[in-house]
Formats: structure tokens, C-alpha cells, sequence
């Protein structure tokens, strides 16, 4: 325990500064749904409950309509006033703003445990420059009436919280990466790596490892994630799918926290989904939204990497010979898959499963591995890997927490870059979709 008798730290960094319209020449483009107004929403939601002596409740919102400040918010218990701090305009999309946020945090709210949720938009690991057609006017992109936290369906690129280079893909148009906290006022996001480089220094700062990492924001939840933020923190909770504007039911999950502060750091992942399925279950006036909400063990991703970096190396050897069991099977599995708003990104145990279904080959190896991955997605072992998952829709009811990528066709100029990309997998995707080359 710390000095205090506080048990968890909840910090939310809020990346609201989105929704602005843009002035081209062939009209206004908008990228995103303005997030602004649901972040006013969302701080109400949290002050319903407020902080307690066990519980610190924090906010840091960046919006579009204040362009001199961002606000630092400790909502105050028992519906207090809250006490907001002005600092100077922050770009969300720089890893620099959320490490001192999160220091921040930890150095005047010390506590046993932290929580630090990312609310925003985003796209599982990918990193175009969605902000590219801002420089270079080639490139147009149209608004979303959608009342989801992504892009625009329109858009032919995809998006994320995270960026590693704008000049490296300003002159792409491949539709190909991800990220997440886009800035529109910056033109900025963060990549994975400048994800991973926040949690680093602001643990390298404070001595103190974030216990779970949230992400309100949409398709987040996939292996390439997990995998970058495996060292950053105990527990990683997010959507497969995109999730609605409305997000996280923040009253219920903090009502319940500060209700039962001790609880462990698995057991708030889990009390989060758990709370994400009711709310949209009870929200749903007889017609369920498809919502996916999953917590993951990031000290047992490592493991998973390692399986699958195996079967990945299997398939690709089988197909090297021309292997007909397993050309057919893959595929199959290809077609079958659960894809989801973004098609290139598929539930892993799906895929998984359609293709050790279809196998009619007898390499034992391969169903060794296969089965050896499926376990680890499903099986009531500990440490599990998923600890929960909550879905609805019938098309989602096969999916089990995790994504991963795997594109009908094309290889991403940037998955290379992800830290997963290296145990295999990228390989094996260009060796079975014919891209030569990295």
C-alpha cells in the first residue's frame, strides 16, 4: 500500500479535440463525429459517482472548442464542485501529453493501483496519416453521420489512437494502418509505439506500472495491441468492434468500484465488460446493438505470440508445398471469418476454428498448434489469457476478445512495424497473399 489509504487511480484521458470541418476545395470535409459534447456527457457520468478516500477519479479533456486550454479534472466526491486545472492546449497525438498525464496522476493521487483509460476514436494497431489530405489536398475524405466512435464509412483511409511518422505516410493511399487519440487541431494521433513510449517513461518517471489500460474507443481489442502494451500493464479491456458514441457506462463501473475498491486489477477488467454488456443490454429497447467488450491478460499475450508464431511458421512451410489440405482450409477460413467494421481485421478464435474444421490433412504438427492457440483463447486455464467477453448480435456470438489482422488481400506497408508483426504472422500473410517483399 502507499502512504494513503487509496486503493485506485482512475484516470481517463479524453482526446475530444475532433469534429472539425475542413475547408477543400471541392467542400467541407469532416473526419470524425464530433466527440466533444459526449465528453461533457461522460465527465457527468463519472461525477454521478465522484472520487472517494479509496478512489481517485480523474479526467483530462482536450477539446475542439477551447483552442488556448486543455482541462485537468479531479471530480470531487459526494457531487462537489469539480476542480479543473487549465494547462496550455495539449496534442493528444503526442506521447509526451499523455506520459505527463499520467504522472501527473500518480505523483498527487498516489494509490495501490491505476487504471488508465484512452477514450477516444481509434483502429487497432494501423498508422496511416489520416490527416494526410490536410497537407496534401489529393487525398479527400468525406464525413460520418455514424453514431460510432470511428471514421467515416466513407473513408477510404482507416484510422486509430496511435502514429509513428506523419511524413513517412503522407504520400500514402493504401488504406493500411491504424492508430488512436486523433487531435484535429494538431493533425496528430498516436502510433503504437509512441503508446508504448508514454507508459514506459511515465513508469520509468514514477517507479509505479499501470495495473490496466482501457480503450473507449473502437476496435482496439486485437493481438497487435495487446502484444505493443504487453510490458506497459496487467490487463488491457477494449472492443473488437466499434462501439457506440455513447461508450463506456462510466456511473456503473465507478459506482461499482468505489462500492467495492479492493478488488484486483482482473477484477475491475472484468467488472468493466461485464457492466459494458449490461448497459447496451438494457439499453437496447428489444433490439440489440452489436457491441463486443473483452478483457485481456497481457502477461499471458506473450505466450499466445509465441503459439502463434509457431503455427504461423507450419502454415507457411505447408503452403511452400503446395500443400492442397491447407490452401483450401485457410481460405476457407478466410471467407468465413467474423470480420468486422475494418474487413481486414478478423477474430482470431474463429479463424482459428474454421480452419482446424476444415482441415482434412493429417499433419499432426499443424493440429498440434492449432488446437495449442485455440486452448489458450478458450480453455479454463490459469492464468487465462481472455478473462472476459461479452457480445451480442448473432454475428458476433462466435467472436472471443481477441483480433487479429488478416487482409483478403495486400500486406499493410506498416505491420512490419508492430512488435507482433516480428514472431511471424506478417510473414505468413504476404507469403499467402502474394506480396513480395516487406
Amino acid at each position: 500500500m502507499t502512504q494513503t489509504n487509496r486503493r485506485w487511480t482512475w484516470m481517463v484521458y479524453m482526446a475530444g479535440d475532433n469534429g472539425k470541418v475542413f475547408e477543400q476545395l471541392k467542400g467541407r470535409k469532416q473526419l470524425f463525429v464530433p466527440m466533444e459534447e459526449q465528453g461533457y456527457q461522460d465527465i457527468q457520468e463519472m461525477e454521478a459517482v465522484g472520487s472517494t478516500d479509496e478512489v481517485a477519479i480523474l479526467a483530462q479533456f482536450d477539446t475542439l472548442s477551447d483552442r488556448e486550454h486543455t482541462y485537468r479534472i479531479y471530480i470531487r466526491p459526494n457531487s462537489e464542485e469539480r476542480v479543473i486545472e487549465n494547462i496550455p492546449e495539449q496534442n493528444t497525438g503526442d506521447p509526451r501529453s499523455l506520459r505527463d498525464f499520467i504522472v501527473w496522476g500518480i505523483e498527487n493521487y498516489p494509490a495501490e493501483h491505476y487504471a488508465v483509460i484512452l477514450w477516444n476514436h481509434g483502429t487497432g494497431w494501423n498508422e496511416d496519416d489520416i490527416y494526410a489530405f490536410a497537407r496534401n489536398r489529393g487525398v479527400q475524405l468525406r464525413a460520418s453521420d455514424d453514431e460510432v466512435r470511428s471514421l467515416s464509412r466513407n473513408t477510404r483511409l482507416s484510422s486509430a489512437f496511435f502514429l509513428s511518422s506523419i511524413v513517412e505516410v503522407m504520400q500514402l493511399d493504401d488504406g493500411e494502418s491504424r492508430a488512436i487519440a486523433f487531435d484535429d487541431s494538431s493533425l496528430d494521433f498516436l502510433d503504437n509505439a509512441k503508446l508504448q513510449q508514454a507508459f514506459r517513461e511515465a513508469q520509468e518517471q514514477t517507479g509505479q506500472k499501470v495495473s490496466l489500460i482501457g480503450m473507449d474507443a473502437c476496435l482496439m481489442s486485437m493481438v497487435e495491441v495487446a502484444y505493443q502494451l504487453r510490458a506497459n500493464a496487467n490487463y488491457m479491456v477494449g472492443s473488437q468492434e466499434v462501439e457506440p458514441l455513447s461508450g463506456w457506462p462510466y456511473t456503473a463501473i465507478l459506482g461499482s468500484l468505489t462500492s467495492d475498491s479492493g478488488m484486483t486489477p482482473e477484477g475491475l477488467a472484468r467488472l468493466i465488460v461485464q457492466e459494458y454488456g449490461r448497459y447496451y443490454e438494457e439499453d437496447s429497447r428489444g433490439s440489440l446493438p452489436h457491441i463486443t467488450q473483452s478483457a485481456t491478460n497481457l502477461t499471458v499475450v506473450e505466450k499466445l505470440a509465441e503459439a502463434v508464431g509457431r503455427l504461423a511458421s507450419v502454415l507457411r512451410q505447408l503452403l511452400a508445398e503446395k500443400d492442397f489440405d491447407v490452401e483450401n482450409a485457410l481460405s476457407y477460413a478466410k471467407r468465413k471469418v467474423v470480420r468486422f467494421r475494418d474487413k481486414d481485421c478478423v477474430d482470431l478464435y474463429d479463424f482459428l476454428k474454421i480452419l482446424r474444421d476444415e482441415y482434412a490433412g493429417n499433419n499432426t504438427e499443424l493440429t498440434a498448434v492449432l488446437d495449442e492457440v485455440i486452448n489458450l483463447m478458450t480453455l479454463e486455464i490459469e492464468p487465462k489469457l481472455v478473462v472476459a467477453n461479452v457480445t451480442s448480435g448473432l454475428r458476433l456470438s462466435r467472436v472471443k476478445g481477441l483480433s487479429i489482422y488478416s487482409p483478403f488481400k495486400g500486406y499493410s506497408k506498416f505491420y512490419d512495424r508492430s512488435d507482433f508483426a516480428s514472431c511471424g504472422w506478417g510473414e505468413l500473410i504476404r507469403f499467402h497473399n502474394s506480396v513480395h517483399g516487406a
